[in-house]
């Protein structure tokens, strides 16, 4: 898996870059580990995952993030709501032709992949 962490003007601060099948898994790091103690939990839920079999899942913001044995999933739920009237007014004679959906972006990878990545991401926040 590429990735890149370098600086962004427009945030600035430390960001991972991804590629895009990947990037909801940088966006998510970027924006919620961004303490020791986040960093530390999420490695500490990796390891569980690889020694004990036990799955995480848990919620930071608009991600929800299941670590597990086989892997990590990462998704970016989207609250369509408010547009939703909106898009519904553009098609005002098939009210029901469009529907809005939350389902938003997921991305997986391994836990090998995810730990390194993390690793790397420590030293650069600390």
């Amino acid at each position: 898996m590429n990735y890149e962490i370098a600086y962004s003007e427009d945030e600035l601060g430390y960001r991972v870059q991804m590629d895009y099948e990947f990037s909801v898994i940088g966006d998510w790091i970027s924006e919620h580990l961004v303490t020791r103690t986040d960093i530390q939990k999420v490695l500490q839920y990796i390891r569980f995952a690889e020694n004990e079999e036990e799955m995480s899942h848990f919620i930071q913001g608009n991600f929800d993030v299941v670590i597990q044995k086989s892997g990590v999933s990462v998704s970016r739920k989207v609250d369509m709501s408010d547009a939703r009237d909106e898009i519904v007014a553009m098609f005002d004679t098939q009210s029901d032709f469009y529907q809005t959906s939350e389902e938003g972006i997921q991305a997986e990878c391994g836990l090998d992949d995810l730990s390194g990545i993390i690793e790397n991401w420590h030293e650069v926040v600390q």
